[in-house]
């Protein structure tokens, strides 16, 4: 019985040096990747401040709902009514994410505003961006949005301020004075 007690004791003494080795194991596994950023989490910009006015040929409208949709490995969506004069905005949108740090991880942000108006609903503005940090084209659009119900729907093509031989494409009835 005696011998049996020291197998059992020399069994579990023999556990503690491999415990402690998967410890350390799994401890400097998470170090290195945080290192390397898996675990971080970084501020991913999925949208600058939104100003618009939507008009009926030419005038502007009340009382109409905008939404806006914002896709990065989740849907972000908001609604806001236009005021008297037409105009809606929405604030900027940043989020916390670990997903530029992911080795597979999400590659494009899909930015889409609609407004709904009697039975329809308007395309005001939807584009694809790579960029995780505010575009200036893409600020300065939506920050002067001018969309009139009658206008046909669109695509735009908006040179990259950044890299100028890309451009933005802009699907939406939105209109701007320079383009």
């Amino acid at each position: 019985m005696t011998h049996h007690r020291t197998v059992a004791s020399w069994r579990r003494l023999s556990l503690i040096p491999l415990l402690m080795a998967t410890s350390y194991f799994l401890y400097s596994s998470e170090v290195m990747a945080d290192m390397f950023g898996w675990f971080k989490r970084y501020d991913v910009h999925l949208s600058p401040e939104v100003k618009g006015r939507i008009l009926e040929d030419g005038e502007p409208i009340a009382d109409v709902d905008v939404y806006r949709e914002l896709i990065y490995a989740e849907h972000y969506m908001e609604k806001t009514v236009t005021d008297s004069e037409g105009r809606f905005s929405f604030p900027e949108k940043t989020i916390r994410s670990r997903e530029p740090g992911k080795l597979l991880g999400v590659e494009h942000i899909t930015q889409s505003i609609t407004a709904d108006h009697g039975q329809k609903t308007y395309l005001l503005w939807r584009t694809t961006s790579t960029s995780t940090t505010p575009e200036r084209v893409i600020v300065e659009k939506l920050n002067h949005m001018e969309c009139d119900l009658s206008n046909a729907e669109t695509l735009h093509h908006f040179t990259i301020a950044e890299h100028p031989n890309f451009t933005h494409n802009v699907r939406g009835i939105c209109r701007w004075q320079d383009s």
